[in-house]
């Protein structure tokens, strides 16, 4: 726990670089969260690898205990469960707060040099900098997503036809 016993989490976005050996400096936040609340142990994986999904291992098997508990016979579960196992890979932060990425999923990703690091409360989600720029920056944030986003904060139910 952090100070005053109020959990630490993983909030805002960094810059980042992956070096010539494949391997991603936490940033220092990030890497502060991790020694406080989670230790260093992580599993790595991605659902389609256009971005890394980087859970502390706590949170991916307390994710894999609600998976489990609600059973094996969804098709859609079990297809979440393929894609994440086919990227996913156990590891560990080393000493020096870095982590070694897949090879596979760094090229499906395209995380080479600089990428972007967002905190996701309790895990990290890794971009290739320019891929986010272009892709998530490139259009505007519609008036609708804003809408339901809000609406969802704030406790109401969403508008007749936008449920999703």
């Amino acid at each position: 726990m952090g100070q005053n016993g109020i959990m630490q989490r993983f909030r805002g976005s960094y810059s980042a670089r992956i070096d010539d050996r494949g391997r991603l400096k936490i940033p220092a936040r990030f890497l502060s969260v991790f020694e406080t609340e989670y230790g260093r142990e992580v599993f790595v994986t991605s659902l389609n690898g256009d971005h890394v999904i980087l859970y502390p291992i706590r949170v991916w098997e307390e994710m894999e205990s609600r998976i489990e508990s609600h059973g094996s016979w969804d098709p859609d579960m079990d297809d979440f469960m393929n894609r994440l196992g086919f990227f996913g890979v156990e590891s560990a932060i080393d000493s020096k707060g870095r982590i070694l990425m897949p090879p596979e999923l760094r090229r499906e990703s395209r995380l080479q040099e600089e990428v972007r690091v967002f905190g996701k409360a309790n895990h990290l989600v890794i971009w290739n900098a320019e891929f986010f720029r272009e892709r998530e920056l490139g259009e505007q944030y519609s008036k609708e997503k804003l809408h339901r986003i809000a609406r969802i904060l704030n406790g109401t139910p969403p508008l007749p036809g936008h449920e999703q």
